[in-house]
């Protein structure tokens, strides 16, 4: 089954979709940023719906993934969390897009959580005084 980018798949049996962001550019493919951002999203069967940010989160890559997890947000009835385990790095324009999906979650009244930052991204969350918002754990606000 293909996965588009932006699609995610639901499931009992927490499977994995992998859409890798940028794949639907007019740039060739060494300029596209396929390698820079991937993105997944894994629903397991409690209803949690994780998405994975692995790569870099920059300039090239930030509003491709806001739209992603946004879509996830926005198609997912249950909880949300994005896992940046997988983060190389983080500049200032992937943190305001890290600071926008968790604002657009509140707006939303959604659910939404960051988890497992590398030591990287905590340092720029910290340094730009952003942690303690955005590592909050996840609350309702219905």
């Amino acid at each position: 089954m293909a996965i588009g980018r932006g699609q995610v798949v639901h499931g009992t049996d927490a499977v994995t979709a992998v859409a890798t962001a940028g794949a639907a550019t007019d740039r060739p493919a060494e300029c596209s940023g396929d390698d820079l951002i991937h993105l997944s999203c894994e629903v397991c069967p409690e209803g949690l719906a994780t998405v994975a940010i692995r790569g870099d989160l920059d300039l090239a890559t930030a509003d491709r993934t806001a739209q992603y997890v946004t879509d996830v947000i926005d198609c997912h009835d249950g909880p949300v969390s994005a896992d940046l385990s997988g983060l190389a790095f983080c500049d200032a324009c992937g943190l305001g897009a890290l600071i926008r999906i968790s604002a657009y979650a509140d707006v939303a009244g959604r659910r939404f959580e960051l988890t497992h930052p590398s030591p990287a991204v905590t340092r720029i969350m910290r340094l730009t005084g952003v942690d303690e918002w955005l590592l909050k754990p996840a609350c309702v606000s219905q």
